[in-house]
């Protein structure tokens, strides 16, 4: 499950893997093949006696709560915390959790924004995989994102036991909690995101058509069933429909102006999805418009 953070990664995860007779990545996983720090921390706040949320949102940590696979990267060793990213060196150790979760689950579901725009190394790297790739307009994305940060600021514990109680995130949440520390890491994290957007646009104009669905989180928000087709030769779109507008609420929250740049880079991802689904539908991978 690839896409941007705050681009609906977390319910598409839980979605695709109810919709697939599978599992997604957990909290328990982390503790299961992390570090016996990583796991301590983790455990604390499972067990904790009063329920500890996920800082960015209100969603409880417990073992079964879906999470990234880039802090177990970062915990082991092959990848770094400002980053975490997949690196080859790390196959064996996601291939050892994937085919642990299909011997639980059947289907193993994993997720970690930090790869968007990498999908062709994890095809690489996984030959057996597939992967739906959703995009969010640039505005929502900057909207969730700042309501998240204020969020984490004041809520901590998660993100400590996540990292270890790193210094450069002890920082980050000091500043976050002034308004032109806030301001500054929100512009700093806009004209990332634009970049890593450019990336991304380059690299997945070569992605094979057939493992990869092009998916849209606002068509999903809207009309389930019509977001939900264009995965159609990965899993059955209709379980995908229910199992999001079961699981998805949205909240409605004011999205920040677009500017024109934004506004740029949102229309050249919005052609490169139509390009990709009209290119998978000319060879066949996906059913033929019909025509009403």
């Amino acid at each position: 499950m690839s896409g941007f953070n705050r681009s609906g990664t977390t319910v598409l995860l839980e979605a695709v893997a109810a919709a697939s007779g599978g599992a997604p990545f957990t909290v328990g996983d982390l503790v299961r093949h992390g570090s016996p720090g990583l796991a301590t921390r983790l455990n604390a706040l499972v067990e904790a006696p009063e329920p500890v949320d996920r800082g960015v949102d209100a969603r409880p940590v417990r073992a079964d709560t879906p999470e990234e696979y880039g802090w177990l990267l970062v915990d082991q060793k092959v990848s770094g915390l400002l980053s975490s990213r997949f690196h080859p060196r790390g196959a064996g150790l996601l291939g050892r959790v994937a085919e642990e979760i299909k011997r639980r689950a059947g289907v193993a579901v994993l997720k970690n924004p930090s790869d968007t725009g990498r999908e062709a190394l994890l095809l690489r790297c996984f030959p057996d995989a597939r992967i739906i790739l959703t995009r969010r307009p640039l505005a929502g994305i900057y909207g969730s994102a700042d309501r998240a940060l204020a969020r984490g600021a004041r809520s901590t514990a998660y993100g400590m036991a996540l990292t270890g109680h790193s210094r450069v995130v002890r920082l980050a949440i000091r500043a976050q909690l002034t308004r032109p520390g806030a301001a500054l890491l929100s512009l700093v994290g806009r004209w990332n995101l634009r970049l890593r957007v450019l990336g991304m646009l380059r690299a997945t104009a070569r992605l094979p058509l057939d493992r990869v669905a092009f998916l849209d989180y606002e068509e999903l928000v809207h009309d389930p069933a019509e977001g939900s087709r264009w995965a159609a030769h990965i899993l059955d779109p209709e379980r995908l429909a229910k199992e999001f507008a079961r699981s998805h609420s949205f909240p409605g929250n004011p999205n920040p102006p677009s500017s024109r740049i934004d506004r740029h880079l949102d229309a050249r991802w919005s052609r490169l999805w139509q390009a990709a689904r009209a290119r998978q539908r000319t060879a066949g991978i996906l059913a033929p418009a019909t025509t009403p």
